[in-house]
């Protein structure tokens, strides 16, 4: 599918601006991760010279790409509030046909790969193991939007695989065609204050109407008031059977400018944020780790080593972070260019070197450490300084709430709120199998406690353990 000669004219008639605004590196993460681009290209255009001579790189490699990238490339630059550049482009944007042959297994895969991506919806990782369970779970739930507005749910902890489960729901002939024949739109929130959100909201509200035929309206909301009733009307009157995908919400009051009878799904480490808006709810939860086989896979994947070819390391590693596919695939990603250091990776993460193990294209976070502790940093003050009382547990040890009411000085039933709010936000969880309820942390959860706070009253908490005759 080559480059419609309309986009390439509009290439080249506005080269020359493209080349002296824009900054390649970010549009570039972005493309890559629609997939139009390799990293091979990538690493191309970044050995240019000067940031005017990769942006001219990278529109020579537009030029000789098809519509898929032209359209990866247009929603890069609204992303990047390169709003100016985008309406530029937009006039020429292609048009990929919407209606293939249902026989047609070509038309399908090329229907739904237009929608993901004028929607925004990052492609699957470079390395990509598939959870089907979870995945038929996810689109069980998004099936219950169909005839009704909601919410859907999908949380765990941190680097469980949250965002790529949502873009792999979606990623469905039957799902768009029955529930979302308007389109399904990503949109990247994370730890904003208001006027980073409002940016957000108008880069969509932007995005919504470039794809309308109409006119768009000219001047971009001035609130977050004005930005929420600018998306209900979008959303209910041109976009009405259309899914709203909300990525890494941290606050509540995030979720009440999207609140507005439409549909959405939202990746977030804090299962009750939904408590605070109206209409259906549904949940996903993704559980910590990956199976054995699924994390030796990503290994294998990673290295380019048959699976059966594995070192003995790699099972170690495996077990040592119980599965978490942010650490395998963080220790892959190192392994990839250093494949000497089977042995070395493991022993720093035996050594809880977390600031060792470091590096994702795809992840908000450079570090494991880092990853982790953004969950504890917006816990209120006095509820993170009895988190850190939880160094008490150890590793396969399950603990009622009795135990940390005399630890804390506290009533039974505000230390059960307490350990809600810290199983809500992915940082405890909880046995509901067992009478009363038994609480336990994640292996990597320890250890990052163990390492970030003194556990100067390990003694006292073990010997309160032993009181209550529970193995500490």
């Amino acid at each position: 599918m080559a480059l419609e000669e309309g986009a390439r004219s509009c290439l080249l008639r506005f080269r020359q601006k493209l080349e002296e605004d824009i900054k390649p590196t970010y549009l570039m993460d972005h493309m890559i991760s629609d997939g139009v681009m390799t990293v091979d290209e990538e690493e191309r255009i970044r050995t240019q010279l000067t940031r005017k001579d990769q942006a001219g790189a990278l529109i020579e490699l537009l030029l000789r790409k098809d519509n898929l990238a032209y359209i990866s490339f247009y929603n890069a630059l609204v992303r990047e509030a390169y709003d100016d550049l985008a309406s530029l482009l937009h006039r020429d944007l292609p048009h990929i046909s919407l209606n293939p042959h249902k026989g047609s297994s070509d038309g399908s895969a090329t229907y739904v790969q237009s929608m993901l991506s004028e929607g925004g919806i990052p492609q699957r990782p470079v390395v990509f193991v598939s959870r089907p369970e979870l995945v038929n779970r996810a689109r069980e739930k998004l099936y219950r939007l169909q005839k009704e507005p909601g919410w859907i749910t999908v949380f765990g902890m941190a680097g469980s695989g949250k965002s790529v489960l949502a873009a792999e729901a979606v990623r469905d002939h039957g799902i768009i065609e029955d529930c979302f024949p308007g389109g399904v739109h990503w949109l990247s929130i994370g730890q904003v204050d208001k006027p980073d959100l409002l940016v957000k909201v108008q880069s969509l509200c932007f995005r919504l109407e470039q794809s309308l035929d109409s006119q768009p309206l000219h001047r971009p909301p001035n609130s977050l008031d004005e930005a929420k009733e600018r998306l209900r009307f979008l959303m209910l009157r041109r976009y009405p059977r259309s899914l709203l995908i909300l990525d890494d919400i941290w606050d509540s009051t995030v979720l009440k400018v999207f609140d507005i009878h439409c549909r959405v799904l939202l990746t977030t480490r804090n299962r009750s944020l939904t408590d605070s808006v109206s209409g259906a709810k549904h949940e996903v939860e993704v559980e910590s780790g990956l199976d054995e086989n699924k994390a030796l896979e990503i290994l294998a994947l990673y290295t380019r080593i048959n699976l059966q070819a594995l070192p003995e390391e790699a099972r170690s590693i495996v077990r040592e972070c119980k599965g978490s596919p942010l650490v395998v695939s963080l220790i892959g990603a190192l392994l990839r260019e250093k494949p000497n250091r089977w042995r070395y990776y493991l022993c720093q993460l035996q050594m809880k070197q977390f600031k060792r193990i470091r590096k994702s294209s795809s992840y908000d976070y450079d570090a494991l450490d880092q990853a982790m502790a953004a969950s504890i940093e917006v816990l209120p003050d006095e509820h993170r300084d009895l988190y850190k009382d939880l160094t008490v547990l150890q590793k396969d040890v399950k603990i009622p709430a009795k135990v940390l009411s005399v630890l804390w000085d506290l009533e039974p039933e505000e230390v059960e709120d307490i350990l809600e709010e810290f199983v809500n936000k992915s940082l405890l969880f909880v046995d509901n199998n067992s009478k009363p309820y038994l609480y336990y942390l994640h292996d990597l959860q320890i250890d990052f406690l163990v390492i970030i706070f003194n556990p100067a009253n390990m003694v006292l908490c073990c010997c309160v353990c032993a009181y209550l005759g529970f193995l500490c």
